[in-house]
């Protein structure tokens, strides 16, 4: 067999002739055209072949299977060297057997369009002219269609239209074929006569090949003889005799005793099917003398387990003398099914061993399905008869009975997503013709129900009944989600019928069981219902245990605050309260390894910790099957987990990203649910526990949403506050500050910080707290004065009563830099970060959020310091480590927008611009408002504009400078974009509306200190407004007065350069051309110490110290 290959080049060659076993291939299915058009093994030989018309249909068999992922493939017109009589018969009486071992096969139809046919390009139409199509006359293209496991139609255009299993039914109408033999019942159950009749009608060129298309259907083998015309016919019917007479002594499958027939619904699972199927006819072919092959097919209940053990049956059910199925689920059942089967076998059996024995010594082909081995306190091993004529299917929703398997384990997951929709539009038994138009919705469907074959048929079901469209469906879900997972369709042949109760079976068991560990995995089973239902660590127990051994030996914080109790502790899960001075995990894992028996969790390890997971599905069923007690029950003992666990910060800070989803799920449930009866400060001691860990994993839209609903329960205003609550006032403070309402974080948090003082010491850490977070809110507000004065005292306090490394003294430093900075008083600022930097890095991890926040601090000091290569470098090292972060995580964003910065700052703009137009992206889904993404804009456009993109900076700036207009008007975030505004307008051209805004800018920041860096940049940037407008004496008036200013700035600091740089272009255009030279040329050389060769800005001076001196020489000015 040769076969056809497609290099990067998109370059095809042949192979030679390649044996056994082959690789992977895709085969081509066609109708032939004229001889003249179609390409044979010749025709590769020469550089034009691609010129005939029938290189359109090699071409798209090569692109097709390159989307599969197969580098070969056949097509009968070229791979076949014709002129070779000897290859040309072989090939023949090979085609069925190259056909079927293909792994696609890919019809395409040169007669059918899939494009619509009407105006509005909404109809579509090819069904029709599918039906109509030649192909399906044609002589050889009955084995083409019949061979392959895997038939998928395509129109002329390329389009994907189906495959054999989505339009069985089509194609059952269209050539009389039964639709148990497209689904591959194996050809031999179908009568000679029958097989006959399918190719009755079929038409071939030449009258010898409508016997010789027949020979793969009856696995006959003949020689050809062309010329022999209708006796070819006579001859093959003469070899089906011989070969009917030589099966007779075989008596075939004797023994049939399944209890169903198959699913008409069933779809998918194909390479799991054939590679079952290939594995037990191997079994059966090599017997006797194998060990006995044994199949366990696991997975959660609904997803097709018992469908897929009928449809392997049916598949091989012609090779075997007899094939039994046996339920299992209980003892009683099992007992009886072999029963069954021993009376089937005509013994007089009296027990069930009988007829596990009766199995056991038969010598002929047998198979034996055990279906529903789902109980983990049957010994299921009993069940399984000796012997190696037999073959043994074990379905089971526990995966550990992949113990019993000696050839297979088959793991049963969801559908493809293709075959997940593909299931659901037939159990919708919508018309053919409108699926199309549906694939959407049903893919959304799909989605929605993660791929369960259960779920999925009892969905089209409710559509189908017309209940609802598909498109309705997911809102209906959300709704009524209870009621639709309990529907109960007739078309399901689960023997639960629907989703809920295949799952309650499970619990049904656990139930009947009264050992420990059962018991136990009921009560973790609806905590972990309160959770999300992904990746949750176990070792948050274990947290929860050691904090609760502080609390019982009186560890706890000050009296005045809301804290654990002896009421939290007792509502821990009873499984955790074992008495001991160690935490012991024994129950809590055994517990977990009784659910996962029955599917309801799947376990994995990390860095040796369980960790537990559930199927979306079970989740909503483990929550919904609670009442309204059983809930609120829950909810109340995984809160106590949470909230006492919490005391242990690195768990929680360490596995922030891993936490945060169940976090999430167990503060969105209802308040009612929580609090009913119980204590009120107890619950909203937990509520406001997870609100502070959502705090720290900065996670400001779940916890803004949280406090909102905490408050409306506890009849409180989120902004007014009241003094019964000031812990819950705290974090709502900080909560508004994070979320980017800074004017409502401050009024809560001044009222906070009035009542603290009032009633604890100057030196009592929650006081300090939040002066600390209210300094914080000035910042952010622009009140830099006041946020100096406070934090200057809060340094001085902690300064005097905590331990140089104690983590909130840094803090307040670390934040008292950052102000000294936003003040003007850089030196100040970065003498106080490289000392937090230095602390920090000797007391906290690599990843540690307080050593990167830090480090990214002291980066932005250090640009405004003119340290630009140092800023560069920190920032590099922390925009590495939080690439362990969300994508959207705040820290991270935050670190990319400053990094942008200093790259712009160092010359590398474009690096800039790929860094700002990410966050740009990402925080587009921040309030319109909010600080954060309004900052990234105006970045973005700084970057734009320094990028040449002025037109997109403008853009950008004035819906910036819009809506920073409901800001104070000597608020620094609002003066500062209307400063970048006038420089892009400047760059725009829009000089006199520059003028304008920068005149304004600089009389607001007149109340400035002279030196400050804002008051200083505005007035160099309204220089450059001047010198574009004409006024360059007024531009060299202000720059002069800037440079004079700038003097106590480090001779290399870039802003001292850039005005330097500015005033000596200003006084060459003023005509004081040696003044500008002296300037320039001192310039040049600081920059040339400073900076790379290719430095922007180095290289900006050095042109202009050129274009002076060459004018100045050209004109005499300069000796």
């Amino acid at each position: 067999m040769r076969l056809l290959k497609v290099d990067s080049q998109g370059e095809f060659s042949l192979t030679g002739e390649l044996q056994s076993p082959l690789p992977r291939y895709a085969i081509l299915s066609h109708r032939w055209g004229d001889d003249r058009d179609e390409i044979d093994f010749d025709d590769l030989k020469h550089e034009s072949w691609k010129n005939k018309a029938g290189f359109a249909k090699i071409r798209f068999c090569g692109e097709q299977a390159k989307k599969d992922n197969l580098e070969y493939f056949w097509v009968d017109t070229c791979c076949i060297n014709k002129a070779n009589y000897t290859e040309y018969s072989e090939a023949i009486n090979s085609m069925f057997r190259w056909y079927r071992d293909a792994v696609k096969c890919y019809v395409y139809l040169s007669d059918v369009s899939a494009l619509p046919k009407d105006k509005d390009q909404t109809k579509y139409t090819w069904e029709s002219t599918f039906r109509e199509s030649e192909w399906f006359t044609r002589g050889w293209t009955l084995q083409e269609l019949l061979a392959p496991v895997s038939v998928e139609f395509f129109s002329r255009e390329g389009e994907r239209l189906g495959d054999k299993e989505t339009l069985k039914q089509q194609i059952h109408e269209i050539t009389d074929i039964p639709i148990a033999a497209l689904e591959g019942t194996p050809l031999p159950q179908f009568s000679v006569d029958e097989r006959l009749r399918w190719a009755a009608k079929r038409i071939t060129k030449r009258k010898e090949d409508g016997a010789y298309c027949l020979l793969g259907i009856f696995n006959i083998f003949m020689p050809l003889i062309y010329g022999e015309e209708e006796h070819a016919l006579t001859r093959l019917k003469e070899e089906i005799d011989k070969s009917q007479r030589r099966t007779t002594s075989d008596p075939g499958n004797v023994h049939w005793r399944v209890p169903r027939s198959s699913n008409t619904l069933f779809t998918g699972r194909k390479d799991i099917l054939d590679d079952l199927e290939r594995t037990v006819r191997a079994a059966i072919q090599q017997a006797p003398g194998r060990d006995q092959l044994r199949v366990v097919i696991s997975g959660l209940g609904g997803q097709g387990k018992s469908e897929l053990s009928l449809q392997l049956a049916h598949r091989v059910r012609s090779s075997l003398w007899g094939v039994f199925w046996v339920d299992v689920s209980t003892q009683s059942l099992a007992e009886n099914g072999f029963l069954g089967i021993a009376h089937l076998l005509q013994t007089s059996a009296l027990t069930w061993e009988e007829g596990w024995q009766g199995l056991a010594n038969i010598q002929r082909p047998w198979m034996l399905i055990l279906d529903n081995a789902d109980d983990p306190y049957i010994d299921y091993h009993a069940y399984l008869p000796p012997g190696s004529s037999g073959v043994v299917v074990l379905t089971s929703r526990n995966a550990q009975y992949k113990q019993y398997a000696t050839a297979r384990h088959v793991p049963l997951e969801g559908l493809s997503i293709d075959e997940a929709r593909e299931l659901l539009l037939k159990a919708a038994d919508l018309a053919f013709d409108q699926r199309p138009q549906l694939r959407e919705d049903a893919r959304s469907v799909a989605t929605l129900l993660h791929s369960h074959p259960l779920a999925l048929i009892q969905a089209g079901a409710y559509v189908g009944g017309g209940h609802c469209t598909l498109a309705e469906y997911p809102r209906v879900y959300e709704h009524h989600r209870k009621r639709l997972l309990g529907f109960r369709p007739s078309q399901a042949r689960s023997r639960y019928r629907d989703v809920y109760a295949t799952f309650e079976a499970s619990v049904e068991i656990l139930r009947a069981n009264q050992t420990q560990s059962s018991q136990d995995a009921l009560e973790l089973l609806p905590l972990l219902a309160v959770c999300g239902p992904s990746q949750l660590p176990l070792f948050v127990f274990e947290a929860a245990w050691n904090g609760a051994q502080r609390i019982s030996v009186g560890e706890s914080g000050d009296e005045n605050d809301l804290q654990p109790t002896a009421w939290h502790l007792s509502r821990l899960p009873s499984l955790m309260q074992a008495s001991g001075d160690a935490w012991e995990s024994f129950r809590l894992v055994e517990a977990v390894n009784a659910l996962r028996a029955f599917a309801l969790v799947s376990t994995n390890t990390d860095n040796g910790h369980i960790i537990v997971s559930m199927h979306p599905l079970v989740h909503t069923w483990a929550r919904d099957r609670q009442d309204e007690r059983q809930q609120h029950e829950s909810w109340i003992a995984m809160g106590c987990v949470v909230a006492v666990s919490g005391t242990e910060e690195e768990m929680w800070r360490v596995h922030a990203r891993q936490l945060q989803p169940h976090l999430q799920a167990a503060t969105s449930w209802e308040m009612g649910c929580a609090f009913r009866t119980e204590p009120r400060d107890a619950v909203a001691y937990i509520l406001i526990q997870c609100g502070e860990l959502l705090r720290r994993m900065r996670d400001d839209n779940t916890l803004f949403l949280l406090l909102g609903r905490l408050c409306t329960h506890l009849g409180l205003h989120r902004t007014t506050v009241n003094p019964g609550w000031i812990e819950l006032y705290d974090l709502i403070g900080e909560n508004l500050l994070d979320y980017g309402k800074v004017r409502e974080a401050v009024q809560v948090l001044e009222e906070v910080v009035r009542i603290r003082e009032q009633t604890l010491a100057e030196d009592h850490p929650h006081r300090l707290v939040s002066q600390h977070v209210l300094a914080r809110a000035y910042e952010a507000n622009g009140q830099i004065k006041e946020a100096v004065k406070i934090l200057e005292e809060v340094v001085r306090i902690r300064e005097q009563t905590q331990a140089k490394d104690h983590p909130d003294r840094l803090s307040s430093q670390h934040v008292l830099a950052r102000v000294y900075e936003a003040n003007g008083q850089i030196k100040e600022a970065v003498k106080i970060l490289e000392e937090v930097v230095r602390i920090r890095e000797q007391t906290q991890a690599k990843d540690h959020p307080h050593r990167l926040s830090s480090k990214h601090e002291l980066a932005g000091v250090y640009r405004a310091n003119g340290q630009v290569k140092e800023a560069v470098e920190l920032l590099e090292e922390v925009v590495r480590i939080e690439q362990a972060l969300a994508e959207d995580h705040p820290d991270r964003l935050a670190s990319r927008h400053s990094l942008a910065a200093v790259y712009e700052a160092n010359g590398q703009v474009k690096e800039a611009v790929e860094l700002l137009e990410e966050v740009v992206r990402i925080r587009q889904a921040l309030a319109e408002d909010h600080p954060e993404r309004l900052a990234s804009r105006h970045s973005l456009a700084a970057v734009y504009k320094a990028n040449r993109q002025v037109k997109e900076a403008v853009e950008l700036l004035e819906e910036v400078v819009r809506i920073r207009q409901a800001l104070a008007e000597n608020h620094p975030s609002r003066l500062a974009s209307q400063h970048e505004l006038a420089g892009v307008y400047i760059a725009n051209g829009q000089v006199k509306e520059a003028v304008e805004l920068l005149e304004k800018v600089v009389r607001i920041r007149q109340a400035l200190a002279e030196d400050h860096p804002d008051r200083l940049a505005s007035r160099q940037v309204l220089a450059g407004a001047y010198e574009a407008n004409g006024q360059v004496k007024e531009a060299v008036e202000l720059l002069e007065e800037v440079v004079r200013i700038e003097q106590a700035l480090a001779e290399d600091h870039p802003d001292r350069l850039a005005s330097q740089h500015n005033l000596a272009v200003y006084l060459w255009k003023l005509g004081q051309h040696s003044a500008a030279l002296e300037l320039m040329g001192h310039v040049v050389e600081i920059r040339k110490q400073a900076l790379d060769h290719d430095h922007r800005d180095r290289v900006a001076s050095e042109w202009w110290l050129k274009y002076f001196e060459d004018e100045s020489s050209e004109r005499g000015w300069v000796a």
